[in-house]
């Protein structure tokens, strides 16, 4: 047993780093704390008509523990160790840390900033940083690796190989939270002597980049009813530092500051990205317009990823009626890309929506929610064939009703709510082959008493599916309905809790009728103020109708846990 929590000890890595501080530290330093606790669970399992998917008799230990340091900084540990599998990872395997101090925040090890949507917007770095909000004066710098080195080998060709990414961002803005203007630089590259040569291939091409973007985010409050935002940036992306550089002609001093961060060559695409929004809000309404437009291959090495080669449109309206009874808010737009002209086909996109929520009472109310998504293609720089041409619209709709009883000690709740959802395909030569729809409906119910500790649950759920019709096929219509059944009870003062679930789903797809019985049940104990005891049975039983999804499963698990 000593060997086994020594085991346990060693095996502690850190799974999150954590911080905080928001306020002036005293000259009296707190004392160092630590808080977590440990979970031994044993149990049984068993399995007939499949291959078992656990061990007979699974256990284990699992533990957590959080160092609280002087400071507010905060670092949390956590081990698994079992018979159903183990891992262990050396401790610090990524720390870092953000201390606050007034208008003073420090980054320090592996930290995420965001800056701007289209600059440094969350890339993970490993090294160091600073943002200082003295009044409304905004600055910000970081600068650290943005990416390791990795090299490939013959023994595991899969690997794809990487350079070593190292770079800044600077930021200088006035203003205050949701009224401001920021102007923002980043520059990074990789380092080309940090991997010996990589092999290119069809398949897989990496070479040294470089990129400098200058980018200006703004949040602008006019007249307390009207807001304005704007995200723009200039992206100069070099996919290949070797590549022969570019003179560059003008003597304006713009391009003489930049030209001393950055070197244009042959390999150098220079991109631009801009989302731009104005909006009203008033006491009962509300409306904003908002445009985006992202140049095809725009990239920056501060973001992981960006959907590039699109321009879209957007208005969203909302009112409140009815002495706030009634709240009405939608939204429509488009979308479509080939900014640059030089794809076959052009896509364009229509998204609508409607939410609607009236609220007459307390103990009634209902939701409506609907959208609608259209998606078409137009001609590029080739015809588009008849009949691969994509032409689909996709429906949604939602309904939710809530009623509610409530005395002193029980609480009612009753809730229906319906979905349907349809694929239409305005391409007749392909609609037979992608066509679908569904409908789905539950109707809740839900007791509780809070005195007794006693509450039961009920619902009754049903879903059908229309699938796309396969040639030889006469039906595709899969269906799926039955009650689940729930029920607690708290004992001994509610130191013992207790809780049992049942569902029975009928199923019919293909012709065939199956069924799927679940059946659970829970008790936890407190054992103290910080030990509890815990047992679980679960029973799994399904029968589709298809012989390969007959099958039986049990499970059964006793836990103990302490906290401290």
């Amino acid at each position: 047993m000593r060997s086994t929590l020594l085991l346990l000890l060693c095996g502690f890595w850190l799974s999150s780093p954590a911080w905080a501080q928001t306020e002036a530290p005293s000259g009296k330093s707190s004392p160092v704390k630590l808080s977590g606790g440990l979970n031994a669970y044993a149990g049984f399992y068993s399995a007939s008509g499949i291959q078992v998917r656990n061990q007979p008799s699974p256990f284990g230990l699992s533990g957590s523990v959080t160092v609280s340091l002087p400071g507010g900084i905060a670092i949390p540990f956590s081990a698994v160790l079992g018979n159903q599998g183990s891992s262990f990872r050396q401790p610090f395997n990524q720390f870092g840390i953000s201390p606050t101090y007034k208008w003073a925040t420090v980054h320090a090890g592996y930290r995420n900033v965001s800056f701007s949507p289209f600059t440094l917007a969350g890339h993970t770095f490993l090294g160091g940083g600073v943002e200082l909000n003295p009044g409304k004066l905004r600055l910000g710098a970081v600068y650290g690796r943005f990416n390791k080195a990795i090299s490939t080998n013959i023994a595991e060709p899969d690997i794809i190989p990487a350079y070593q990414r190292t770079g800044y961002a600077v930021k200088v803005g006035y203003g205050k939270p949701g009224n401001y203007v920021d102007l923002i630089m980043l520059r990074a590259k990789d380092d080309s002597a940090s991997i010996a040569s990589v092999p290119q291939s069809s398949t897989q091409t990496v070479s040294p980049a470089e990129n400098l973007v200058v980018g200006l985010t703004s949040r602008l409050l006019i007249l307390q009813h009207i807001t304005v935002e704007l995200d723009e940036a200039v992206s100069a992306y070099t996919r290949d530092v070797r590549a022969t550089m570019v003179s560059t002609e003008g003597s304006n001093p713009v391009t003489r500051f930049f030209g001393r961060l950055f070197t244009p060559r042959l390999s150098t695409q220079l991109t631009q990205a801009t989302q731009a929004a104005i909006g009203y809000k008033g006491r009962n309404a509300g409306i904003k317009v908002q445009y985006k437009r992202i140049d095809p291959n725009f990239q920056t090495m501060g973001a992981y990823y960006f959907q590039s080669d699109i321009e879209s449109y957007a208005i969203a309206p909302n009112v409140t009626l009815l002495e706030g009874k009634l709240r009405l808010s939608g939204s429509y737009g488009v979308q479509y890309d080939n900014l640059a002209n030089n794809k076959s086909a052009r896509t364009g996109r229509q998204i609508g929506s409607l939410v609607a929520s009236y609220n007459p009472e307390t103990k009634f109310g209902i939701d409506l929610q609907l959208s609608n998504y259209g998606i078409s293609q137009q001609a590029g720089l080739r015809p588009i064939i008849d009949t691969l041409q994509l032409a689909q619209n996709n429906l949604s709709a939602t309904v939710n009703t809530r009623y509610t009883l409530q005395k002193e000690d029980v609480i009612q709740v009753f809730n229906l709510t319906t979905t349907y959802q349809k694929l239409s395909d305005l391409n007749a030569n392909t609609a037979n082959q992608t066509e679908n729809n569904n409908i789905n409906l539950n109707l809740g119910y839900f007791y509780q008493q809070t005195t007794t500790g006693w509450g039961f649950n009920g619902m009754l759920s049903y879903t059908q599916t229309q699938l796309p019709i396969v040639l030889g096929d006469t039906n595709r219509t899969v269906r799926f309905f039955g009650p689940t059944l729930g029920a607690t009870q708290s004992f001994l003062e509610k130191k013992l809790t207790t809780s049992a679930n049942a569902s029975y789903l009928i199923n019919q797809q293909f012709g065939v009728t199956g069924n799927v019985l679940t059946v659970s049940a829970n008790a936890g104990y407190q054992v103290a103020k910080q030990q509890t005891i815990n047992v679980s049975l679960n029973y799994l039983n399904s029968n589709t109708g298809i012989q390969t999804e007959k099958f039986n499963e049990l499970r059964g698990n006793l836990g103990y846990g302490i906290s401290f």
